[in-house]
């Protein structure tokens, strides 16, 4: 079922609006982003996780394990090296939030030359990668110490429209703002929550989960926030830019020079208007309908995709 056929009666809307509307902020939409719309981005996201999950378990199944750990999830990933590299990057920062976790509290600052060396996440991952592809290309590439051949156009567009918003915050506004950016399905949140919010449509699988698989799949569900509003904010664009052209056309606003350049060029956000239903709708309408291909850019006209498409792989 297409991510934007959610069902309007579905008992999953409220359980993680408030967090989601966060979320979305910290991701570039208006400081307060419209509960509607906040709904509907926690049914779609709902809606991937457990597509997601049933994924999962087919790779478990294919493999013979009996429970989903970090190599069921590097299996979905291979066929997207800059989501992998992401992935493996997030090990490598979940390894950073244990040391500092188990810091005891008595630094001003954390000495960063202690930090150890041997994440044993991260390595088990680049081990698993090298030995399903021998030619080394995956485990290179995926190795975020090293320097990326890749280019994340999405991330760096999505800092970009980050760095706009946040420039002119002053430092109340950015420390409000900090806490929107740090919100996500697990922190702060009561224990089993997000497993209760996902399995509470769907059956609850038959091999072992344990806390770190909880926390990747939590991990996947805040990239997806983070690709519908990407994807939200290239619909914006491109109905702004439709509508500054229709308006050049009818000499409603003067044609673009180097004193209006700035106002005529479309940018991702062009007012914190609140990202709307409608563009969050087409925005997966788009992403369902484009060919899902590294040389097929996102755009209007799309080939129909094979099979059920994810945001976060």
């Amino acid at each position: 079922m297409p991510a934007a056929d959610v069902n309007e009666n579905s008992p999953c809307t409220g359980w993680y609006t408030t967090e989601v509307q966060k979320m979305m902020h910290g991701f570039g939409d208006s400081k307060h982003p419209l509960k509607e719309t906040a709904e509907l981005v926690e049914k779609i996201a709902k809606e991937q996780l457990i597509q997601l999950l049933n994924m999962l378990l087919e790779v478990s199944a294919k493999i013979n394990s009996k429970k989903i750990d970090v190599k069921e999830f590097l299996i979905l990933l291979r066929h997207n090296p800059v989501k992998l590299r992401r992935f493996c990057t997030y090990l490598q920062v979940t390894e950073f939030k244990k040391y500092a976790k188990e810091d005891d509290g008595t630094k001003d600052t954390v000495d960063f030359t202690e930090f150890p060396n041997n994440n044993q996440k991260l390595q088990s991952a680049l081990a698993f990668l090298q030995y399903i592809d021998p030619s080394c290309y995956l485990c290179n590439v995926a190795d975020p110490t090293k320097p990326s051949p890749l280019l994340d156009d999405t991330f760096r567009e999505r800092n970009e429209r980050i760095e706009r918003m946040t420039t002119a915050m002053d430092v109340q506004q950015y420390l409000e703002y900090t806490k929107a950016k740090c919100t996500s399905f697990k922190r702060n949140q009561p224990n089993g929550k997000f497993q209760d919010w996902l399995l509470k449509d769907s059956s609850i699988p038959d091999v072992a989960m344990n806390a770190t698989t909880w926390s990747i799949l939590s991990y996947f569900a805040y990239e997806t926030i983070a690709q519908i509003v990407d994807l939200a904010f290239i619909v914006r664009r491109d109905n702004t830019a439709g509508q500054v052209n229709d308006a050049v056309e009818r000499n409603v606003v003067p044609r673009v020079s180097p004193a209006n350049a700035d106002l005529s060029k479309p940018t991702w956000s062009n007012s914190m208007r609140p990202l709307q239903v409608a563009e969050v709708t087409e925005a997966i309408r788009r992403f369902n309908n484009t060919h899902n291909s590294m040389f097929a850019p996102f755009r209007r006209i799309g080939v129909p995709s094979l099979g059920y498409r994810l945001l976060a792989l």
